[in-house]
């Protein structure tokens, strides 16, 4: 499961670095002094101030446990940033030790704050003459028999305890948890590490509605607490990538038991070093999720040792929404995919300047259409097939919006079309979208239609694609001669249907023929198209999004149906 994956990130990051759980919530105050109340326990028990010294900070912060909390509450421990010498003692100091009293029946606080209530006065005077001879940025801690609040067992639980405060609030007592498979003191039933994770709907509650059974949903005990909230705090730093408006996090799993082989910590390892490097170096790499920072074109060098897991969320306010958990995505799926892209890039773009990417598909599938987007990167990734009826809707709604300008010459519909058939051959390549094969009458275009047309599987299929680049080549003529596409108006908008289409072959014929430019390449062409007429179905079976997308096609790729002629003429 991803949280158990996050866990056993977390753990092999904690014990990598030779860390305690406790040690990835305490921070650096970055203060350079240190004032220490000093207090010493007697031998009948009872706490002994015995003054205040100052210290200057070091390398080693962990020593002091701080952690701020609330600028009115309490930090997760009585070691404070001075403000002012009485505010922060009351506040901070005094504060924390009277919550912890309310909390927690142990005598050890409470004799430690009956001596700092007692010497409060004493207490204060000091330290505001030891903080004239300190800088103005210094902590306020405390040590006790010459101990730091990291060395003293009480301390250490009860820091730990005020940071899972919120989630020990549903937790039970000797039950099993189900990440390390231990039987626990304590097991929390409500993790706050990630924020998607509610219990205020009956569907996330085990026991029905009633919220104190629902810690049975998935216990965890504090230290894989502990575990996961420093594995996520990894993917975070190190794992999370940008992608055409969404974000995600890349999250490695081994495929071996970690006990079994410790190369999945080689694995992190190279990938956060990897991402580390990329943004120093500024290096563009080659990928098809994003354009830089994407470890895509690593992981399909790898063996399969791991699978990936792509998470991507929507933070809203304080809450999160996944949007889709891509999981198990195997190193081989991922170079299959490469493979398909360099097709793509081969086939279309040879000239060597267009990248095949998701970007492409998001042309087509914007910000409107963030679900149908995401539900095309599920599909390309867990090989699922999509359907061409689909994908041609949206692609028509872009390319209709761009026919208006290419009247006058722009160039942006030559641009989406070329983009759009990039989609399809790729998802082609990528096993995503079907092939079912069909007849193979054309012989003067079947090395054509085996590269760019095999979603032309029925004769009417391809004499649309072939009436389309027939009418690509009035309309240069047009262009050539007038400067401008008149033609393009008997297009519809590229809404025609099955009628439209097949009016529009005589309709090409005699405006060729009027401009008495009706030569032997296309009456090759016109031939073939209503060869393919006479054999298609009485009735077609495509939709008019569809229809006009195959036209489209054929218009874009206008050059090639002419090489296949021509090389067909010189055999």
């Amino acid at each position: 499961m991803l949280i158990e994956t996050i866990a056993q990130i977390g753990c092999i990051e904690l014990g990598g670095k030779y860390r305690e759980a406790i040690d990835q919530f305490i921070e650096n105050p970055g203060y350079p002094h240190c004032i220490h109340i000093l207090l010493q326990r007697g031998s009948d028990g009872a706490f002994v101030w015995k003054g205040c010294e100052v210290e200057e900070q070091k390398s080693d912060f962990r020593k002091y446990l701080f952690r701020s909390g609330s600028s009115r509450g309490v930090n997760y421990s009585p070691t404070a940033k001075i403000t002012t010498v009485e505010n922060t003692y009351q506040q901070k100091v005094l504060g924390w030790f009277k919550k912890m009293c309310k909390v927690n029946r142990n005598g050890f606080f409470r004799g430690i704050q009956e001596v700092l209530e007692k010497e409060k006065n004493r207490i204060l005077q000091e330290l505001q003459s030891k903080l004239s001879f300190s800088s103005k940025r210094t902590i306020l801690s405390l040590k006790v028999d010459g101990s730091y609040l990291y060395d003293i067992p009480e301390f250490r639980d009860a820091f730990l305890f005020l940071i899972n405060e919120k989630d020990l609030e549903l937790s039970a007592s000797n039950q099993v948890c189900s990440i390390c498979g231990q039987r626990k003191d304590t097991v929390i039933g409500k993790m706050s590490v990630f924020r998607f994770y509610t219990l205020d709907k009956p569907g996330f509650i085990t026991g029905g509605l009633d919220e104190e059974k629902a810690w049975r949903n998935y216990p965890v005990c504090l230290s894989c607490k502990s575990y996961i909230e420093e594995g996520r705090r990894f993917i975070e730093e190190n794992l999370r990538f940008q992608f055409y408006g969404f974000s995600y996090l890349l999250i490695p799993k081994p495929i071996v038991p970690v006990a079994e082989d410790n190369g999945f910590a080689e694995v992190l390892e190279y990938l956060s070093s990897h991402k580390k490097g990329v943004r120093m170096h500024q290096k563009q790499i080659e990928s098809f999720m994003t354009t830089e920072e994407d470890v895509m074109d690593m992981l399909k060098d790898m063996k399969n040792v791991v699978s990936i897991q792509l998470l991507f969320l929507q933070k809203i306010q304080s809450a999160e929404r996944i949007l889709l958990l891509i999981e198990d995505v195997l190193p081989s799926r991922i170079s299959e995919l490469f493979k398909a892209k360099s097709y793509v890039e081969q086939h279309l773009y040879a000239e060597g300047n267009h990248s095949f990417h998701f970007g492409f598909i998001r042309t087509f599938f914007h910000n409107s259409y963030d679900k149908y987007f995401l539900h095309i990167v599920e599909s390309v990734f867990k090989k699922r097939s999509l359907s061409i009826s689909f994908l041609a809707k949206f692609i028509m709604e872009q390319l209709r919006k761009e026919l208006p300008a290419y009247q006058s010459g722009g160039p942006s519909f030559f641009y989406k079309t070329r983009q759009a058939i990039a989609i399809i051959v790729f998802l082609e390549q990528a096993g995503v979208l079907p092939v079912k094969g069909g007849t193979a009458m054309s012989e003067k275009f079947g090395v054509l239609f085996e590269k760019y047309g095999k979603q032309l599987d029925t004769p009417e299929k391809k004499a649309v694609f072939l009436l389309g680049s027939l009418t690509q080549m009035l309309l240069d003529i047009q262009q050539n001669k007038y400067g401008s596409k008149p033609f393009l108006k008997q297009l519809m908008g590229l809404k025609m249907d099955e009628r439209a289409v097949k009016g529009l072959l005589p309709k090409v014929i005699n405006k060729l023929e009027e401009y008495e430019s009706y030569h032997f390449i296309h009456k090759q062409l016109a031939e073939e198209i209503s060869t393919l007429f006479l054999f298609s179905s009485s009735r077609w079976k495509m939709s008019v999004d569809e229809l006009n997308f195959y036209f489209a096609c054929g218009m874009n790729l206008v050059s090639k149906v002419r090489e296949s002629l021509m090389a067909k003429e010189e055999a």
